[in-house]
């Protein structure tokens, strides 16, 4: 476990106090060079924490009874996290471009992963298949040439983006809107738990701090500022990616944008980033690379394989969209054994996916 010094315990307790805001908490640290004093003798400070705000001092003074040292430490330890303060050398130089940088994080996992060429993969919670395909390939497109996937561990989007990457062995980064003891949404938790264990999941909330709905917007300028550049793969017109574009934009990051459906709803937001000059259109994972200068993997080409005449039949059929096992039937003209089979040979083969309440599409 990692000992921490007097002035690091007083920054924690600090960030203890979840009332406090940002503004607040760096105005305290600037009353003196050596935070431990604030709470060792908070009376000393009483006026100059009273004008900081209402109610600061009794809650700093509070803070300085209440903080259970021994009891943090013990949980954190519990939690297999720790704690990375803005002077320690592993603190993301890339932060320092927020004036809000957060006075601590809180990690999990493997902290190098701070180093790398971090590039960010956001989008809507509720993704069409569309949406999911685009996301699994450009996470494994820009993964495979070298970049640090970044995303919030959120359902959707978030989620294609790092279980893709981690499914090829690669690098992913987690950062989180709740404290890094809290697992949101539940139904993440075996992607938390793998993150972890390979990747980095980062927290600015004291351990125990709920996934408010306040919290996700302040997490979002993380997401950006940790990465060179961010990718919208699918996203509403009220999206809460739209707060992460905005945030890319002020920190002078790099956006890129897929276009979707025009009649989709979950593509508004993406495809109204399309008339915004500081939005680069990405249509392939190439588009990004060269922007970078990196060149894409060069896939072996796969044997060409042909279809027979069954298989035409329902590769043609799903051409244009998803369709039931029943429309399948009706368009190709096969038995039902027939159509099975040939399913199921296409879908071993990867010509074709099964899809939720018996569609298939390609």
């Amino acid at each position: 476990m990692r000992t921490f010094t007097r002035e690091q315990i007083a920054i924690v307790r600090l960030s203890s106090i979840a009332e406090l805001s940002y503004r607040q908490r760096k105005a305290i640290l600037a009353l003196t060079d050596h935070p431990q004093e604030i709470f060792e003798r908070p009376a000393a400070f009483q006026d100059a924490l009273a004008a900081i705000g209402d109610s600061v001092y009794a809650k700093v003074a509070d803070a300085a009874e209440s903080f259970d040292e021994e009891r943090f430490l013990a949980y954190l330890e519990r939690q297999g996290a720790s704690v990375l303060f803005r002077d320690d050398p592993d603190y993301p130089e890339r932060l320092n471009v927020l004036d809000d940088a957060p006075i601590l994080l809180f990690y999990k996992g493997d902290l190098s992963l701070l180093g790398d060429e971090c590039f960010a993969i956001v989008g809507t919670r509720a993704p069409t298949r569309y949406g999911r395909d685009v996301t699994e390939y450009f996470a494994d497109e820009l993964s495979e040439a070298g970049f640090t996937i970044v995303s919030g561990l959120a359902r959707g989007v978030d989620a294609v983006a790092h279980r893709t990457v981690l499914d090829r062995d690669r690098r992913t980064i987690a950062v989180i809107g709740c404290g890094i003891d809290k697992v949101y949404p539940a139904e993440n938790k075996d992607l938390y738990d793998k993150i972890a264990e390979e990747g980095l999941i980062l927290s600015e909330y004291f351990l125990g701090a709920e996934p408010l709905p306040f919290r996700f917007p302040e997490r979002n300028r993380l997401i950006s500022a940790l990465s060179m550049g961010v990718l919208v793969t699918e996203a509403g017109i009220k999206s809460g990616t739209m707060i992460t574009v905005e945030a890319a934009l002020d920190q002078n990051r790099d956006v890129f944008c897929v276009p979707g459906n025009i009649f989709s709803a979950q593509s508004k937001g993406a495809n109204e980033m399309l008339h915004n000059p500081q939005c680069l259109i990405a249509t392939s994972a190439e588009d990004v690379l060269a922007f970078y200068k990196k060149e894409a993997h060069r896939r072996e080409e796969e044997a060409v394989r042909q279809l027979t005449t069954d298989e035409v039949l329902v590769y043609s059929a799903l051409s244009d969209e998803d369709r039931h096992f029943e429309e399948l039937l009706d368009l190709t003209g096969l038995t039902m054994g027939a159509l099975l089979a040939t399913l199921t040979k296409l879908e071993v083969l990867g010509v074709i996916k099964k899809l939720p309440g018996n569609y298939y599409g390609l």
